[in-house]
């Protein structure tokens, strides 16, 4: 009898990790979104979108590509579809991170800077076509009121292989600079 049961609890774990794992690959996959540029973005819009970017990108312009040895960033599916992780400058002393994810109805980015701290963004829409916002949520490791952070930013599309990026950053409660590259894809999805 206790091989039945041991035997039984075994199958069930395995039906029930097995559901757990198709349920994720169904999350994990995204929507492909025609016409990008057209399109006005909510947040679960946005985000499937950023799924859409996975791979390498070409990042011309911006601030933060002085002497940097790669111009690049990635982007990658991670946590069976709950996150997006963005590489920028993948391999150089100046690597930085940003994660997307859904908490609720809300997306949030989250940047780890090279200047040490982790500026919290939220998704705020917007009634432009092809834009993707981000306002200031939060963070880690600095006093926005007075340390020079990340702050706000947005995606603005022109098709599904060309995005300019342009981020601000604010040093004692001021927007100062303004960061703009513009990303093209340079591999397949």
């Amino acid at each position: 009898m206790k091989k039945v049961m041991a035997c039984a609890t075994a199958f069930a774990c395995v039906a029930a990790f097995t559901v757990a794992a198709r349920a994720a690959d169904a999350k994990s996959e995204h929507k492909t979104i025609a016409n990008p540029e057209s399109v006005v973005f909510d947040a679960e819009s946005a985000f499937d979108f950023l799924k859409s970017m996975n791979g390498t990108w070409q990042r011309v312009g911006g601030g933060h590509d002085y002497g940097v040895k790669s111009p690049m960033s990635t982007f990658r599916v991670s946590g069976a579809g709950s996150s997006v992780v963005e590489t920028i400058f993948p391999n150089d002393p100046s690597e930085m991170v940003s994660v997307y994810h859904m908490d609720g109805n809300d997306l949030l980015m989250t940047h780890y800077c090279a200047l040490h701290n982790a500026p919290v963004m939220k998704f705020q829409k917007t009634d432009k076509p092809g834009e993707i916002k981000f306002v200031f949520k939060g963070g880690t490791n600095f006093d926005p009121k007075v340390d020079m952070h990340v702050h706000e930013g947005y995606f603005k599309i022109a098709n599904d292989k060309t995005i300019k990026s342009t981020f601000v950053v604010f040093t004692d409660g001021k927007a100062g600079q303004a960061m703009s590259s513009t990303l093209t894809r340079k591999d397949a999805k």
